[in-house]
């Protein structure tokens, strides 16, 4: 049978209503229990599902099934029963997208001499199998499959036909799913990379829209000038989005300083995202790393402390060294005597092979983390 060709006795309205739910399930793959349902009513059958496997059986995936088989049922035949299914091999060497029917291949009576079938096909009122193979990779294959019962008989050419019918759909589905979870999961793996990152980071399209802003971006916005106006257009004071936005060609990256209303300077690198010539509204044109035009960090980088083996007492004038210039400043700050101070600085020098102040100040930005600080998340 032709792919596209509806089997006799079909309403083309039914078979066309039940391929658009099977391309939902491309993009809703929540919904591929219902589907399955909906696809065992139209082949005739007791229950179905998608599956992969190897000819031996050893290797085996449940994908989506229909749920209308006791979960522990099938986890019985993944776990045991299929190493010793005596159709694998018809299961996975079947032609791409053919209906089989597996007791147009195997006598039932051979069947039905089996184990499998006596300890675990018929004890649950199974008496045959439909399948087509959507994919097959060497003796890897997946599978889209329908059992009969008693009830519903022996397999027969219906059958066949309408599994044939909607194999071709079921294999597109499949691979569109892959690849829209693929993309999905790259999506998410770049917002939690960005996000995880120290320097805030804000996606705007042509318009100076924000796309995304990672939780540093947010915070810094939320404390400073800085500020997302209305529609979510990013707003910067002394400077337009021109001055960062890319212009039509331009692919190397460009930076510029911006100074808040209260004084504070930020510098904003600014980085044209692949397919900005398009500027399309919603479309993430530029990458806009934003940072504080000084150096003055929380803590001393934790690598710093261990690499160099400094005391807590060390790591506290380390971090001082940073805000103040004389070891004066610095004795007052941390509240100790300068003979105390500069017995610390004299240790850290000796520890970090450094001889000034200015050197600590580079050695600690040289270990600062790209990472952002780790958030608490809420005890509920």
């Amino acid at each position: 049978m032709r792919e596209g060709t509806v089997p006799d006795g079909v309403a083309q309205g039914d078979a066309l209503d039940l391929i658009a739910t099977i391309y939902d399930a491309a993009i809703a793959p929540d919904n591929w229990p219902t589907v399955l349902d909906a696809c065992r009513l139209f082949v005739g059958g007791s229950s179905a599902a998608i599956f992969s496997k190897n000819v031996t059986g050893q290797r085996r995936q449940l994908l989506y099934d229909d749920g209308r088989l006791d979960p522990a049922l099938t986890k019985e035949y993944f776990d045991h029963w299929a190493t010793i299914d005596p159709n694998n091999s018809i299961h996975v060497f079947s032609p791409v997208e053919q209906g089989v029917i597996i007791s147009q291949h195997v006598a039932p009576q051979d069947f039905a001499e089996t184990r499998f079938a006596r300890e675990w096909a018929f004890p649950l009122g199974m008496v045959d199998f439909g399948s087509a193979t959507l994919e097959r990779h060497g003796d890897w294959s997946t599978i889209f499959g329908v059992f009969r019962n008693e009830r519903d008989g022996l397999g027969d050419e219906q059958m066949r036909q309408r599994i044939g019918l909607l194999a071709p759909h079921i294999r597109r589905a499949i691979r569109i799913g892959n690849a829209v979870g693929a993309a999905n999961q790259r999506a998410d793996t770049f917002r939690d990379t960005i996000d995880a990152l120290a320097v805030a980071v804000i996606l705007v399209d042509a318009e100076g829209r924000l796309v995304h802003a990672n939780h540093a971006a947010d915070d810094l916005l939320g404390r400073s000038s800085l500020s997302s106006g209305q529609r979510g257009f990013l707003r910067l004071d002394r400077s337009g989005m021109r001055d960062l936005l890319p212009k039509a060609g331009e692919l190397a990256p460009h930076s510029v300083t911006l100074e808040t209303t209260s004084g504070a300077r930020f510098v904003v690198y600014a980085l044209p995202l692949a397919g900005h010539a398009s500027g399309n509204v919603g479309q993430a044109v530029a990458a806009l790393f934003i940072q504080p035009a000084s150096f003055d960090p929380l803590s001393v980088p934790e690598s710093l402390a261990h690499t160099f083996e400094l005391t807590p007492a060390e790591l506290r004038v380390s971090l001082a060294t940073i805000r103040f210039d004389k070891v004066a400043d610095v004795a007052t700050y941390l509240g100790l005597s300068e003979a105390t101070i500069k017995t610390h600085l004299s240790h850290i020098f000796s520890k970090t092979d450094t001889r000034r102040q200015a050197d600590i100040v580079k050695l600690i930005a040289a270990f600062a983390s790209p990472l952002a600080p780790q958030r608490l998340q809420p005890p509920f």
